[in-house]
C-alpha cells in the first residue's frame, strides 16, 4: 500500500500518526519458521543481506504472517543512514551498518488475509503478534494528534510523518485518503539523524 502525499500535519481522532523513517518499504514474510524479505523494484532477494533480522522468526507469536514496514540500516551510533542502506542493497555481501526493521502494518496473519480489517484492528493484532526486539519493533504513534507528533519528530531531525485512517482497509497500490505522507518542517537546529532508540522513548501511544 503506497501513501499519497498530504499537505501538512493535522489533528483528527479518526487517524493514527507515526514517524516517517528514512528507509525502504519492505514486506517480511514468515512461513514455517523461515523469513523472507520482499521489496518492490528490487529484483534480487534482499533477505541474506540482513542476517540481523532473522530474529524476527522468534519475535512473532504465530506462523504465516506478513509484516509491512520500513527497512533501515543504522550507523555505529544507532542512527538510520540511507547511504549504508543503499550499500547493503547494492552488494549482498556487504555488512555495513546494522540492519533494522520498523513494522507498521499486518495485512496477513495466522495463515489468513487481514486486508478487510480496519487499520485499527490490524494494528491491535500486530501488537499481539510481534514482540519488540533490538533490531525489529512495531512502530509507535499518536492517535488524533498529528501536529504534536510532527513537532516531536522534527526535533529528532525527521522530515515527515505518516497518517493512517483507523477505519481504512488494506488497499494495494496508491492508498489515497487511507494512508498519507505528511511533510514536516524541521527546525534549522536539527542537524543530526534521529536515533532509532528514541522511538521507544517518545511519549507515543502503543495501542493505536
Amino acid at each position: 500500500m503506497t501513501p499519497a502525499t498530504g499537505a501538512a500535519p493535522f489533528d483528527d481522532e479518526g487517524w493514527f500518526f507515526e514517524p516517517w523513517w528514512p528507509g525502504r518499504p519492505v514486506i517480511a514474510r514468515i512461513e514455517g519458521g523461515r523469513l523472507r524479505l520482499a521489496m518492490e523494484q528490487l529484483l534480487a532477494d534482499p533477505t541474506e543481506s540482513f542476517p540481523e533480522l532473522r530474529t524476527l522468526v522468534d519475535q512473532v507469536t504465530t506462523d504465516s504472517v506478513a509484516l509491512v514496514g520500513t527497512l533501515l540500516v543504522l550507523d555505529r551510533d544507532g542512527r538510520p543512514d540511507p547511504d549504508l542502506l543503499r550499500a547493503r542493497l547494492a552488494d549482498p555481501t556487504s555488512r555495513a551498518g546494522i540492519g533494522a526493521f520498523v513494522v507498521s502494518d499486518l495485512p496477513w496473519a495466522d495463515g489468513r488475509p487481514l486486508g478487510d480489517w480496519p487499520f485499527a484492528q490490524r494494528r491491535a493484532r500486530l501488537l499481539e503478534v510481534l514482540a519488540d526486539g533490538d533490531r525489529a519493533m512495531a512502530s509507535r504513534g499518536l492517535r488524533g494528534e498529528g501536529r504534536t507528533l510532527a513537532t516531536a519528530v522534527a526535533s529528532m531531525g525527521l522530515d515527515a510523518i505518516s497518517a493512517r485512517r483507523l477505519s481504512a482497509r488494506w488497499q494495494p497500490g496508491v492508498a489515497g485518503e487511507a494512508f498519507l505522507r505528511l511533510p514536516v518542517l524541521a527546525p534549522t537546529a536539527a542537524e543530526t539523524r534521529p536515533l532509532l532508540v528514541l522511538l521507544r522513548r517518545l511519549p507515543l501511544d502503543e495501542d493505536g
